[in-house]
């Protein structure tokens, strides 16, 4: 059984029919149980929250009726919905409530929690907002943090022997692009100030091979002097016209520690 309680009210069992009930105290109630850790209440705390302007006898008889018109409504799940002489309790049920990323992204997009339940109590009406206010504050809390970048600085330690400083330079522009859109990939374990305070080096060492230069790359935490990730890369020599060496990442070489 399935309760949606950001936005419309709704109930919806395994099949997918929809098992919500009409009364609006009846909605409360459900609501009441479902965002109560262990999902039992007294009968008495609940009649105070949904009938707070009653007297004992008639409120009793008021939760007695909601209770029949969510069986009526369950149908086949009523027996998820437990009563006795003092308490009431629900089980077996799924919320859109106990996920705080979900909340997050609901609440963003303009939903509200219990939207359209008019139950006209103070007491409810009270329970309501500290709800809300629970809730937004949970899903802020859950909200992921944007934590800085460190900085990286490059240095080139024994290039190949004759290797220009242009070509130097146009290496380092390049893998430090190819470093940093690979810690920026989704899902990778960035390096972020507060793991590095030190910042981290990008380090180049190499030889040539005929006219290739067969370079190793290596990212230092500066603090720690410790490698992090490594990579094997192949450049070949900039053409006559200038362009820029190719370089190719050798993925089978990688490492990230």
């Amino acid at each position: 059984m399935f309760i949606r309680l950001i936005g419309m009210f709704e109930v919806r069992d395994e099949a997918g029919v929809d098992r919500t009930p009409r009364g609006a105290k009846a909605r409360g109630l459900l609501a009441l149980l479902v965002r109560t850790p262990g999902h039992r209440r007294p009968r008495r705390w609940l009649e105070s929250r949904l009938w707070s302007d009653r007297g004992p006898e008639q409120a009793s008889g008021s939760l007695r009726q909601a209770l029949s018109e969510l069986r009526r409504a369950l149908g086949p799940l009523a027996d998820r919905l437990r009563s006795d002489r003092d308490m009431v309790a629900l089980g077996a049920f799924r919320t859109d409530a106990g996920d705080p990323a979900s909340v997050r992204e609901a609440l963003a997009q303009g939903r509200e929690f219990l939207e359209g339940i008019d139950i006209l109590d103070a007491a409810f009406a009270a329970w309501l907002t500290e709800e809300r206010q629970k809730l937004a504050a949970e899903a802020a809390a859950a909200a992921p943090v944007a934590r800085p970048i460190a900085p990286f600085s490059l240095q080139l330690a024994d290039l190949p022997e004759g290797t220009s400083a242009v070509i130097a330079q146009d290496l380092a522009a390049a893998i430090a692009r190819l470093t940093a859109e690979h810690l920026l990939v989704p899902g990778q374990r960035g390096v972020t100030a507060d793991r590095l305070p030190g910042g981290v080096n990008l380090v180049i060492e190499g030889d040539w091979t005929d006219d290739t230069a067969c370079l190793k790359v290596r990212l230092v935490d500066q603090a720690m002097r410790k490698t992090l990730w490594s990579q094997r890369l192949v450049a070949g020599l900039a053409d006559s016209r200038g362009e820029l060496p190719r370089v190719t990442f050798d993925s089978l070489d990688a490492k990230l520690m």
